[in-house]
């Protein structure tokens, strides 16, 4: 880009407002386009309870998506959320199988746990949220196994539904982490 001339313009006057705002004479300057061009990620959870290989999980997702693309890193995050119902459902002591998948996890902790036995204010509204919520669940699955780089599939899921599918985990983790935290 050195001989692009808006390029040239763009980057001292880039140079110059980070000296502005340091004080100091900036010579050089840095920079890198940003193209993204989906929605925006919901932020990465940092969870109460876990466990090595959820961590880890979301490490590989946070990594692939910078890295890869959100198509890279939908497998990771659902491998990241089965843990995490794994991990909630046996602090919680709430009997299931070790081959238990997300969907039974998921329907097991609003079931069972504590913490969502509770009545909070506008519940059967609430109640209809984690219903639709069990229907996104469900369809983690599938689209993990078919549509991803967990398998060797053909079709992977375009950046923005990859990205929607890993928002949407994240926001279940953030929800149940708060909400098992009371």
């Amino acid at each position: 880009m050195a001989d692009d001339m808006q390029m040239r313009h763009n980057a001292k006057r880039a140079a110059e407002a980070v000296g502005e705002v340091s004080g100091q004479h900036e010579r050089f300057v840095a920079m890198d386009l940003l193209q993204a061009t989906g929605p925006a990620a919901v932020a990465p959870p940092i969870l109460e309870i876990t466990s090595d290989t959820v961590e880890r999980a979301l490490r590989d997702a946070e990594r692939l998506l910078a890295t890869e693309g959100a198509t890279s890193g939908v497998d990771r995050i659902h491998t990241a959320f089965h843990g995490y119902l794994r991990a909630l459902a046996s602090r919680a002591n709430l009997g299931h199988s070790d081959a238990a998948g997300v969907t039974e996890l998921f329907r097991l902790i609003r079931a069972q746990h504590p913490s969502f036995a509770a009545n909070a204010a506008h519940q059967a509204e609430i109640d209809k949220i984690l219903r639709a919520l069990a229907n996104v669940v469900d369809t983690l699955n599938p689209l993990r196994n078919q549509s991803s780089v967990a398998h060797p599939n053909v079709d992977l899921l375009a950046e923005p539904e990859a990205m929607l599918f890993i928002n949407s985990v994240r926001c279940l983790l953030h929800y149940m982490n708060a909400k098992t935290k009371m």
